[in-house]
């Protein structure tokens, strides 16, 4: 059949599957033909009432309602579809879907590239299971980012189970999440957890937009609400602000005596149900310019009153404590933001505020200067890559190779006691697992540990100084084959295993972006003890990402890099091809 429209036709929509997902031959055209699909569910366009799909899912939305800018490009389609019923339950009804499916021709990337640019939404929502072209959704987040347009993401195949499902599911290969992660940040877009965050932040997007910063102000009559809602903005990465002293007093001026005038600004019971009064609450916390949000707890029937309306200068959310999303649909249908528990309103206020600012700005590419080193013909030993990563310009501690084990103790004399011995074995192996360190080497030691690391086949000793650090930390590269150069780096040693306190982003991403997110997420939490340590390890990082770009290597490694006297001393390295 396919044979048969092949070039008589732009587009086919191919639902059928059983092809390259179960092992067997891609779906081919030779005549122009351009396939979307196998194994789609089809698409869907609310303004021209195109409803191109099987799914039953479609089957209560004959009125095609449109308008909320809300378009889902979905690798899934039956997930999808249920996404599509679902965002319409809660009053947000999308304007346009397409599944993917199999994608032998157009992937979801491209699929979305295209709505983008002929669709012109509000809000990108992405169901992904897997990325066949890591350059193409590079190049989707920076057409969202170039237009305005926030992208939510649902990315699945997160663990090894749904790898696997993801695999016999789309063909196509898991993402590193890590790094898929970072990317979405550095282009202002979002990566979500569940379906239910999905519709919530899409539905944020669509009724409020995005706010000026990621400072949010809370109103309630209950103070267990407030410190609820406290604790699921802060965990979200929200700002609560202390609201200044002109600000206080002014809303004490509206309040009785027995409010809490700070942030949360509890109004209490009896003054929550005036919805004049809150009115002018939450438009003084609006003209004081200290906030750029805000959430208020108080009934559904309040939305006007309050502000939580869309295209207001400072988005508002309205939660409820006990109400369904039926109860909230007529009201989002009507442009009021009222959700129904204080989760999901939460999350709402979360997804405006998590990138706040200008969007139309591109994310700039610091590609590796050029380095001095030759490519690679094989991987180096340990001793090798030691002198490679010092001429990339990371310090390493004080080391020689010796070759027997009387310069082992002529070196310990010179480096001076304790050493470090270590087999100078090939790169790739772990020398630690292998039993080929000796820490703690002294004097009277020295022999005895060198005769046992010369006689499990090491061809030489490193010997090196043992320095005591205050932390230790870790940078390493690796190439791969979706993101091309990857930089990790973080908390090193025995933490990598244990809490695995590192940050993973596309080198391209550059220097400067490391540094901001390795103290964002680990040397901020400490203010001001630990300022110098992400330029400092972000600085490494690019040194070794020069190394690996030059040579060629699969891998470069520095774990664990010392802290010794506010400087990175490399206490191991390790450089693979």
């Amino acid at each position: 059949m396919l044979d048969s429209v092949d070039g008589r036709t732009k587009f086919a929509v191919i639902f059928s599957s059983g092809f390259e997902e179960v092992g067997g031959e891609a779906l081919r055209t030779s005549r122009g033909t351009v396939l979307i699909g196998p194994n789609t569910v089809g698409l869907y366009h609310a303004q021209s009432r195109a409803t191109l799909t099987f799914a039953q899912a479609f089957d209560s939305l004959v009125d095609c309602r449109h308008g909320s800018g809300a378009f889902l490009v979905s690798q899934s389609g039956a997930f999808g579809a249920r996404v599509v019923s679902a965002a319409a339950r809660f009053g947000l009804h999308l304007d346009g879907f397409i599944g993917s499916g199999n994608e032998a021709h157009l992937d979801a990337c491209t699929l979305a590239r295209g709505a983008l640019a002929v669709a012109q939404p509000k809000v990108l929502m992405l169901y992904l299971e897997g990325l066949r072209d890591a350059v193409t959704l590079e190049a989707l987040l920076a057409d969202a980012r170039n237009a305005g347009v926030p992208v939510v993401c649902l990315l699945g195949g997160l663990s090894d189970a749904g790898a696997n499902a993801a695999a016999s599911h789309t063909a196509a290969v898991s993402a590193d999440a890590a790094v898929v992660d970072e990317l979405f940040r550095a282009y202002g877009a979002t990566l979500v957890r569940s379906d239910r965050d999905l519709i919530l932040s899409a539905l944020a997007y669509s009724v409020l937009g995005t706010a000026r910063g990621r400072r949010v102000g809370i109103v309630t009559g209950s103070g267990g609400a407030g410190v609820v809602a406290s604790d699921l903005l802060s965990t979200a990465g929200v700002t609560l602000p202390a609201l200044s002293a002109p600000t206080r007093s002014a809303l004490a001026a509206l309040l009785p005596a027995i409010a809490t005038t700070g942030n949360p600004v509890d109004v209490t019971a009896q003054t929550v149900g005036d919805d004049v009064l809150l009115g002018k609450v939450c438009d003084e916390l609006r003209n004081s310019g200290e906030v750029d949000a805000i959430l208020v707890v108080g009934r559904e029937d309040q939305a006007r009153s309050i502000g939580a309306v869309a295209g207001a200068a400072v988005p508002t959310v309205l939660a409820c404590l006990d109400r369904e999303p039926a109860n909230v649909r007529p009201l989002i249908e009507a442009g009021e933001m009222v959700l129904p528990d204080l989760d999901s309103a939460c999350k709402a206020v979360a997804a405006v505020t998590r990138f706040a600012g200008p969007r139309n700005s591109a994310v700039p590419r610091r590609e590796p200067t050029p380095g001095p080193w030759q490519r690679l013909d094989g991987t180096p030993s340990a001793a090798e890559s030691l002198s490679l990563v010092e001429d990339a310009g990371v310090e390493t501690a004080d080391w020689q190779l010796a070759r027997s084990v009387g310069q082992v103790a002529e070196i310990g004399e010179t480096l001076g006691w304790p050493v470090v011995l270590k087999a100078d074995s090939a790169a790739e192996v772990h020398k630690a697992r292998a039993g080929g360190v000796k820490l703690d080497v002294d004097r009277a030691r020295a022999g005895t540990a060198a005769e046992e690391l010369f006689a499990s086949g090491a061809g030489g000793v490193i010997v090196a100084k043992q320095l005591r650090s205050s932390m230790e930390l870790f940078v390493g590269v690796r190439r791969d084959p979706q993101w091309g150069l990857v930089v990790s780096a973080g908390l090193g040693g025995a933490n990598i295993e244990l809490l695995n306190r590192t940050v993973a982003l596309p080198a391209f991403l550059g220097e400067e972006h490391l540094a901001a997110r390795l103290e964002e997420e680990i040397f901020l939490r400490v203010p001001g003890r630990y300022s110098d340590t992400g330029p400092a390890l972000a600085r490494a990082a690019t040194r070794l990402v020069r190394l690996a770009a030059a040579t060629g290597a699969a891998l470069v490694e520095c774990n664990p890099l010392g802290w010794v006297d506010s400087r990175l001393v490399a206490l191991d390295a390790r450089v693979v091809l």
